[in-house]
This record gives structure tokens, sequence and C-alpha cells, in this order.
């Protein structure tokens, strides 16, 4: 959790949090930016650095409230309180250097991240003039800052009402008429850095802009900030957020802004009425929430499987609420005054009190409340007979159908987070290992690790643990019921995971070994960056690479929108591009959430397909329909930047190309498929945060770390490699094998005392690793399963 150590309100709208995180403050830099995620079920949303203080261990954020987290963010947080997930610094800093005379403009909540920028290029001998610009005179802040480090300031009214009346755009206009500037900046709403691009390029001045544009992960996994600069698609969260204005494409970037428009307002309509909620039952404490005309009659159904399905197997036949189905039910509660379904519960449960948190989204404080008096949820809210107790006291139930109070229970045990257990314990510890990544080489490395009587730390760089066992896998192919379940064990035995963690940003492999005192590291960090084929219409707010559309989904809860934050937009069509795993995965997931036509476009025939013949055999029985030796040449899109189609080329196959696969040769015939939205599953390629911040790290042609095959050792003493980020992107079975063979090679090189390297498999073969006190010996195969 992170700390909110100050907070400041400007206007009723913006305000300013300085946050407890003396790693973020360590490394940031101007230009820097943070991902923050509030809770569970928040969205992660990109906030610029606007200060820092190393010696403190702050950083500081201005905040525009206007979408339903800002809101939240001003409505329920205080100083004193923390938030769940802060990660960075990340992006690129802005390079800084003695240009001349440079003008920095800021409009807007683009006022507070245009100033750790002014205050580096004054401090770097430049000549600085700065713009800021209000609507109001009520809104203006910070001009004593930036005074302090500009020669010339010039503050802006939309109004008229304080300083210079008018837009920023024709006070810059005077400066390049007058003054002219050797260098630009300028941040704010994208239609005021366009309008500054604009006025700038007659004078040939370069303008650099900030595009922190809609973001998921922040780390240049999902490609969903992609921008186009010049002829190249560029990722803000990478290669930015600054860019050279005049070559950045802002009509593209201004359709893909609205692409969550209305999803926008429909959470904002739902964030509407839990704050009412909230301020009802929490603030004001009020009782007969509801009245009974304002109820539905009956109580929300639980979901069943059919029953023939149901005659031939063991699986369980109440399937459970969803978050829709708990919140309908949730809502027939009335909250009397006089409980008198507290009564007729054994074990008085403070049953208005947990229905109360649910209203409001807060499934952890629900089951808290449930803990006070019981402690196994979802076992009693599937075998207590609640309706000759609890519900048979329900006044609800007086004259309609009682609140099925047991099922909201399960809803609750099952969907809440479960309680953490014990530690291993060792008579001595044989090192201190870093782990980057938790995906399957990362779990598998720290599992064999910890049986070796290692310490491990795992670094993840989103807010969950298990990589892309998390955002990539569908839970109809993994539950996460037993992701959470090795992880737990894990954590159990005492693996040590820092979420939040983006190693080559916030730390470095270098900084993991000299300075924070590991002995040896591991680096699993995946491939990641998603691939996309440069064809036109790929700009539309309604392309996503598989990345994105997985992770919208299985990490961030897209399927349960608007109850969870982050949305995910299929329309009634789909097209996903390519024939693998994860396409299958994306076709599957797109008919799950309700799409009636989903489509898979191919450049070769189905025997060529990468992905395994059970998943294609799926797809095809749920009713997936496959266009095999078509190519695509062109998303088609109207002329508000949204996807009504896709042309794709037919193709025959030639003869074989490198890997032995026959190659497509286009022929000249064309088709056009409707489709509302087109996912890119074209496999990824190597993210270069993590291998270009480690000097000496050996690389292949691709970009992957060179790691030996037999014991994962890398070009540089003590650091392992394993996975995607060595191989490209294969299977889980194979990224767990690498890391448990580099788990055996890091046991053996610790055992020497680091005395030789590289480590052979003969070293490997050789390590006897220990027994855990008081812990019967489990093969250590069996720690992870997928």
């Amino acid at each position: 959790m992170y700390e909110i150590i100050r907070r400041e309100a400007f206007s009723e709208t913006t305000f300013l949090w300085d946050v407890l995180a003396p790693d973020v403050a360590k490394a940031s830099e101007p230009g820097h930016f943070v991902m923050l995620r509030l809770h569970e079920g928040s969205e992660r949303i990109p906030l610029t650095v606007a200060d820092f203080d190393r010696d403190k261990g702050t950083v500081t954020l201005v905040i525009q409230a206007l979408g339903k987290t800002t809101l939240d963010m001003r409505d329920h947080y205080k100083a004193g309180d923390s938030f769940a997930d802060f990660v960075g610094p990340l992006g690129l800093p802005q390079h800084v250097s003695r240009a001349g005379h440079v003008v920095l403009v800021g409009g807007g909540l683009g006022i507070a991240p245009v100033f750790p920028q002014l205050r580096a290029f004054k401090e770097a001998g430049n000549r600085t003039t700065g713009i800021i610009g209000f609507r109001n005179k009520d809104l203006v802040f910070w001009e004593d800052k930036f005074g302090e480090y500009c020669d010339n300031l010039v503050v802006c009214t939309d109004d008229g009402s304080y300083g210079k009346p008018g837009f920023v755009t024709a006070a810059l206009q005077e400066i390049l008429e007058n003054d002219k500037p050797d260098l630009v900046v300028a941040i704010g709403p994208l239609p005021m850095m366009n309008a500054c691009v604009e006025t700038t390029r007659p004078f040939g001045v370069k303008t650099m802009v900030s595009l922190n544009a809609i973001m998921v992960d922040g780390t240049g996994m999902c490609g969903s900030c992609r921008v186009t600069v010049g002829d190249e698609i560029k990722f803000a969260c990478v290669d930015g957020p600054d860019f050279d204005g005049h070559q950045v494409d802002f009509k593209e970037l201004l359709l893909r802004q609205k692409r969550f428009k209305g999803e926008e307002a429909t959470a904002n309509t739902d964030y509407a009425h839990v704050c009412h909620v909230e301020k009802v039952l929490f603030e004001e404490n009020k009782h007969n929430y509801k009245k009974y005309k304002d109820l539905a009659p009956e109580a929300t159904k639980m979901p069943e499987r059919d029953p023939l399905e149901r005659s031939r197997n063991f699986k369980e036949v109440n399937l459970g609420y969803s978050m829709a189905d708990a919140l309908a039910e949730a809502e027939r509660c009335i909250m009397c005054s006089k409980a008198a379904c507290v009564e007729g519960c054994p074990v008085s449960i403070d049953i208005p009190g947990f229905i109360r948190h649910i209203l409001v989204r807060d499934i952890d404080g629900a089951l808290e409340v449930i803990n006070r008096s019981n402690l196994l949820p979802s076992i009693c809210g599937r075998v207590c007979p609640q309706e000759s107790q609890c519900e048979a006291q329900c006044v609800v139930g007086r004259k309609l159908e009682s609140v099925a109070i047991g099922r909201l229970e399960r809803f609750v045990g099952d969907n809440a987070r479960p309680r953490k257990a014990e530690p291993l314990r060792f008579e001595r510890r044989l090192g201190n290992v870093a782990v980057v990544g938790s995906g399957p080489s990362g779990l598998a490395v720290a599992a064999d690790l910890l049986r070796y009587g290692c310490d491990v730390t795992v670094y993840e760089a989103l807010h969950v643990v298990g990589g892309v066992l998390q955002y990539g896998i569908p839970s109809f192919r993994l539950p996460r019921e037993i992701i959470s379940r090795e992880v737990e064990h894990l954590k159990a035995l005492g693996v040590k995971f820092e979420t939040n963690k983006v190693i080559g940003k916030t730390f470095s492999v270098t900084q993991l070994m000299q300075e924070m005192g590991f002995d040896a590291v591991f680096v699993g960090a995946g491939a990641g960056a998603p691939s996309f084929l440069g064809i036109p219409g790929e700009f539309a707010g309604q392309v996503y690479s598989a990345n994105e559309f997985l992770t919208r989904v299985n990490l961030m809860g897209g399927d349960k929108f608007p109850y969870i934050d982050t949305p995910v937009t299929l329309g009634k069509s789909v097209v996903v591009i390519g024939a693998g795993n994860t396409a299958m995965d994306c076709l599957r997931v797109s008919k799950r959430l309700g799409t009636p036509t989903v489509r898979c476009v191919y450049r070769r025939t189905e025997a060529e397909a990468p992905a395994r013949i059970e998943e294609l055999r799926h797809a095809k029985e749920e009713g997936i329909e496959f266009f095999f030796l078509h190519s695509p040449t062109e998303i088609l899109v109207d002329g508000d930047g949204n996807v009504y189609g896709m042309k794709v080329q037919k193709m025959m196959l030639g003869e074989p190309d490198e890997k032995g696969r026959r190659k497509p040769v286009p022929l000249d015939e064309f088709v056009e498929l409707e489709c509302d939205t087109v996912i890119y599953a074209l496999g990824t390629k190597a993210n270069p945060i993590v291998t270009k911040s480690t000097p000496g790290l050996e690389l292949n042609k691709w970009g992957y770390i060179v790691a030996d095959p037999d014991t994962q050792a890398t070009s540089v003493p003590g650091v392992f490699a394993g996975g995607d980020i060595v191989t490209g992107g294969a299977t889980v079975i194979l990224a767990m094998g690498a890391g448990r063979r580099a788990a055996r090679a890091i046991g053996a090189y610790l055992a020497s005392n680091k005395s030789k390297w590289p480590i052979t498999q003969a070293d490997a073969d050789a390590y006897a690793p220990p027994t855990p006190i008081g812990v019967s010996p489990t093969p250590v195969s069996g720690e992870v399963q997928s």
C-alpha cells in the first residue's frame, strides 16, 4: 500500500497528492509518469509526475476529477489514507540540455507535469519562458512556483479574468514572432497540444508534447497507448511520453481518445449510484434503505449447470452468483432498523452490515464483517439451511421472497481474498535471490529455490502475481483459483512478492545485485511487446492487441464492467488476426463475452495453424468462423474513426519458408468482412525494458537474452534467465522447465559461494538441496502446477 502524505485542493475539481514512494521518487526524472490503482477492481490510470523529492521519498501528482477513478480519488482519499498500487517511474525522461531559449507551455492539468521540466531546463542554463493557461482566475495554481524558474512568465485565462486574456496559443504566437525560441515544450489536453504544434510549425521551432494516452499496463505490453510518430508506430509508455509534436498524428490520437467514451459514461452513472448508497448507509447510517415497492419480488436465481451436463460429471451444480447477480440481490435488502435475520443466524453474523459492503463493491470489507462471526462463509453459504434460519426471519420475506442471504454469503466467501499461511524455516539460508517476473518460469524458479533454502523475492511489474498466467490465459483454460492456490502456497513457504516494480525502471538488475544485496538474479520477464501489421486503419480505437484484449478481460475484469472499472468494447462482430493458441483464446473469450459473430483470419491453411488441434476444435465447436488463406490488407473505418470492416486478400500456398511452412502467396482477389472490432494475435517481440538496462547482457539478433540451455546462465555472472525472454513466445510448460533448470544451477552457484562462473550442468546435477525444518520432504515438482 502507498500512503498519501499530503493532499491539497486547488479547486473543486483539481487537487494534489504527495505520495510516499521512495523507490519511485529516487528514480524519477522530469517527463516520467506513473501508473496508479486505488484498490481491487479499480482501473490502472497513467498520471504524469508533477514533482518529486528524493530526500523525503515523495512523488507529487496533480489530478483533475473527471472520470470515475479520479472522482473516487477526490471524494474518498485524504492525507494519511493509502491506496493499492503505484508503479514507476515509467516512460523516458525529457531530454534536458542547454538549448538556449526554451518556452514551456502548460494548459489545464498539464501545468503540473510541465513544472519539473521547466525547473530542469532552467537549472541546465537555459533562458526560460513559461506560458500557463486556465479557464478562469479561480483555477490558477502554482504561479509562484513557475515564477521562481521563469525569466518570463505569462499567465492566460480563457475568460480574461486574470493575466493575459485568451488561449495559450495566442501568447505563444507573440513570443514566436518577437522572441523566437529554440525549443517549445507543450503539455495539456490533446487539442491544446495540437494547437501549439500548429502554431510553431510555420516557425520551424521544435515542439515536444507529452502523450499519456489510454493505457492498461504502462510497461509496453498491451499496445493500447500506440501513437503514430512520423511513419512509425510508437508506444507512449515505453518510447515516450514526450515526442516531437510535429511528427505526431493528432487526428488519429483524438479519435482513439473517444474509444471508451460510452463506457466512461456508464461507469460514472454506476459510480454516482455507489456514492449515493455509501452516503445513505455509511455516512448517514440510515435504515430502511428501500421501500417494498422498489424491490424485485423474487430473489435472484442461482445459475446452475444444464441438467444433462451435470448428470454426466461431478462438477458443482450451483455455479455461484456473478457480481451483477450479487449486486441485484443485495439491492433487495432494505437495511431494516431491527434486523431479525441476525437473530435467526446461529452465529449472529451482521447480515445487513456485510450486504452494505457488497452494495458499495467492497467485497473484502464484506468478508471482514462476516469473519467477525464466521470464518467459513464459502462452506456455510453452501450447506447451512438459511431458509429455516436467517432467511426465515427476513423482514422482506413477510411480503416478498426473502433476500437470498446464503447465496450472498457464499459470493463473499468465494470472491474475497483468502488468508495467508506460515513460511518455511531452515537452519541456514543458502542465499538471497531476486526473480524478475512472476509468470510460469518465475514461479517455478521461486518454488524450487525456496526448497533449497534461499530467500526469494519476486518482482512483478503488474499489480497481481502470475504474469501471463493471469493476463494471457483465460479462466476456462486455467481457473484463477488454481493460480491463487499455488501463489498462496509459495507465500506460505516464504516467497516474497513485490508487485508494481518494473525492473529496468524502478530498479535495474545491477542495482538488485549491488545496492540491494541479492546473490543471484533470475530474469523471467516474458516477451511481452505486441506486434502489428502496419496496415491502414490500425489506429482505430476498436483495434486491440491480443495482450491488451486478454489483459482487459483476464486481469482487469473487463467482462464485469461497469461493476469493475476497466471497459472492453466488442460490438456485434469480431475478427481475430492469427491462428495460434493466443488467437484461439481471443476468439473464445470474444464468444463468451456475447459477441454474435466471431471470425478468425489466417493467411495459411488450418494445417499450418500454430494452435493446438484441441484448441482449434474447441473454437469450432463454440461457433467460431475461420477464414484460412486470407490476409488482412486494411481495417475499414468510418468518418468518426470507428471500425466497420476489414479488407482481406485471398492467398495460396507456395514453397516452404525457412521454418518449413509453405509460404502464402497473394492472389488478386479481395473480400470485405463486416466487423466492429479487430484483435491482433500475431505473437510478441522482446520487451526491451530489462535487457537495455543491464550492461553486458548478451542478446541475440531479435533482442532476446542469450542463456545456456542447460543452466539458463547468461553472460553476466550471477544472472540467469528463462522463459519467453530467452526463447520468444513459447508454452507455459517450457517456461517452467527453464525456471527449474535455473533454480538447480542457482543452488549450485550459491553452494559454491559464488566461486565459479559459468555454472555447468554437471555442477547443477551434483547439487544436493537441504530439507526444511519441521516439514516433510515434498517433491519440488509439486510446488507449481500448470
